[in-house]
């Protein structure tokens, strides 16, 4: 049985407060516009795209009204009604805090400052729209066979891929398009994004060497081009973790960068019939890969995931 939409909201704000936190550090001066950035990423995306009605109205819209009424946008995001008919009612935002909400007011008005409503005629606006074509693209969807902080990440129009920041672990890789997302807007939450395309792999568990009893903790992450880099602790050892294209654009790049492993670490990797595996930054035997020991105590390498011919 899914969780209720509250509680799911309830574990997802947690990880995410948790990678605002992060997002601000080493940015001094544009914090608060990093924070309603990565706030409204989370937790407003998926509903809201800039110049058009999508589940919900534009941010321009939402800037024509309560630009200069910060107080009036908070009150509503707590507390929105029932406004237009045929438009799925906006869930609570009350979870927030006044100065969170504050950020998301501040980014979403410096956002659309020279942007004009888009009206598309004659098309289904639940799906993603024209503006939301842009690669890539980080959205917070409850995904399926995944955890309620899964995070689904269009590396460009192509490649894509889900990773669970409750179990600190990628959970898929598919080709195709991104995502439908009408189902978890329809039920306010409790409901699950479809996959728009043809799954390459599923990792059946994390391919770093972990105990049982080892405790797992997210720690958010930061965006750079366009593409997060993850960042998690398993036992003692701080994990960062990003997956892009290749230099060639021709395969998935999965980077790690690892502090405080042992150096005798070994990586597992899930079979899979459509993805194969590459370094040149160890060796590979079958499926099990070892990294060339590094200096110091960060490890760091790359792992190709290509598609066979």
């Amino acid at each position: 049985m899914l969780p209720t939409y509250l509680q799911r909201c309830a574990l997802a704000l947690s990880f995410f407060c948790s990678s605002v936190a992060f997002a601000q550090q080493g940015q001094p001066g544009d914090g608060a516009h990093e924070q309603g950035k990565l706030l409204f990423g989370a937790m407003c995306a998926a509903c809201h795209v800039h110049d058009r009605m999508h589940v919900g109205p534009s941010l321009v819209e939402i800037a024509g009204l309560y630009g200069d009424k910060r107080k009036d946008f908070r009150t509503w995001c707590k507390d929105p009604k029932p406004k237009r008919k045929g438009v799925i009612q906006m869930p609570s935002m009350a979870s927030l805090t006044d100065d969170h909400l504050n950020s998301i007011h501040g980014y979403i008005v410096a956002s659309t400052k020279g942007l004009k409503e888009v009206v598309v005629k004659n098309a289904d606006k639940f799906r993603a729209s024209p503006s939301m074509r842009r690669r890539p693209l980080i959205m917070r969807l409850f995904m399926p066979l995944a955890g309620p902080a899964a995070i689904a990440v269009a590396v460009n129009d192509d490649y894509h891929f889900c990773f669970d920041a409750g179990e600190c672990r990628l959970r898929y890789v598919w080709k195709g398009d991104f995502v439908d997302g009408w189902p978890v807007w329809k039920g306010n939450g409790n409901g699950l994004a479809k996959i728009v395309g043809n799954v390459l792999m599923r990792e059946a568990k994390s391919p770093l060497p972990v105990a049982k009893d080892a405790k797992r903790k997210f720690l958010g992450y930061r965006v750079k081009h366009g593409l997060p880099t993850f960042r998690y602790l398993i036992g003692k050892v701080k994990v960062e973790e990003r997956i892009s294209m290749s230099d060639d654009g021709q395969a998935l790049a999965r980077r790690f960068v690892l502090h405080g492993a042992p150096t005798d670490w070994q990586m597992t990797f899930t079979a899979s019939d459509t993805l194969a595996y590459f370094s040149d930054d160890g060796r590979f035997d079958g499926l099990v890969f070892t990294p060339n020991k590094g200096k110091g105590k960060v490890q760091a390498f790359t792992i190709i995931m290509e598609e066979k011919s």
